[in-house]
């Protein structure tokens, strides 16, 4: 890693940290760096020029960009998503508090399309769980009966990609009266500036639509506002009672100085970039 690579990473740790734009002397103190404060402070210059930082003032120390944040915990996320996360109610309530983040978890048990009924110009779809009516359409029936004993969530997936609206909004409002029983979040309340700006992200999020229609990844704009950040992820979730454990998929949401990295220690991952 280069000394400006280097000095970037850890301009980005600290300020995560203390909130506080950092300085030379701080920086050279905390990641304990052998160049003096003079080289270091030739580095902010250039970062500065390059979009990296920002000066708030001409004489305080330096802040990373969103930017650059966006780019830091874009790498050191992205096995995350790959990691095998078991969590608990209860864990993920207490590390939501400690790092302010929005939690939101909904089992990702099969829903299988079992029949699809075509009656009176509608056509009847019959899941494993639930049964939604849409009006018939001759392509329609066709593509649905491709899709026989297929997941539910593979036949949104599709159905979002191809652009069939109506299908899309009966599979999610199937999805969501089917989540509301076993739906776990916590937090909701580290997102409310999210609410502020745009109230239908707000709601998308806490209803569980946003995760319900995203693939997992990580995200920064779409689906959260500026300066923040949302990361979506299959988990395998412990019924802390029974002991079992079910595959289940979770979204978390927070600021984009929320502390991701340790949050996500805490639960388990070990594999960041």
């Amino acid at each position: 890693m280069s000394i400006k690579r280097e000095l970037l990473i850890g301009i980005i740790e600290e300020y995560i940290k203390s909130k506080e734009p950092i300085g030379s002397e701080f920086l050279k103190s905390k990641q304990n760096l052998s160049i003096s404060s003079a080289t270091i402070r030739n580095y902010f210059k250039v970062l500065e020029k390059e979009g990296a930082l920002f000066q708030p003032h001409i004489s305080s120390g330096r802040i990373p960009t969103n930017a650059t944040l966006y780019a830091y915990w874009k790498d050191v996320l992205q096995y995350v998503c790959q990691s095998d996360v078991v969590i608990t109610a209860a864990k993920l309530q207490s590390l939501s508090s400690h790092y302010g983040i929005y939690c939101i978890v909904i089992p990702k048990n099969d829903n299988r399309l079992e029949s699809v009924i075509n009656t009176h110009g509608y056509l009847i779809l019959q899941f494993s769980r639930g049964e939604t009516l849409i009006q018939y359409s001759e392509a329609l029936s066709r593509f649905l009966e491709s899709f026989m004993l297929a997941d539910i969530h593979d036949i949104l997936k599709v159905a979002n990609e191809v652009g069939a609206g109506e299908l899309k909004r009966k599979l999610m409002a199937l999805l969501q009266v089917d989540s509301e029983e076993h739906c776990f979040q916590c937090g909701s309340e580290y997102i409310s500036t999210i609410a502020q700006s745009n109230a239908a992200q707000y709601l998308n999020a806490i209803q569980g639509r946003t995760l319900l229609s995203c693939s997992n990844g990580i995200y920064f704009e779409g689906i959260v506002s500026n300066g923040h950040l949302a990361i979506i992820h299959d988990v395998l979730y412990m019924n802390a009672k029974t002991q079992s454990t079910y595959q289940a998929r979770m979204m978390c949401i927070g600021d984009l100085l929320c502390d991701y990295k340790s949050f996500y220690a805490e639960l388990g991952c070990s594999n960041f970039a």
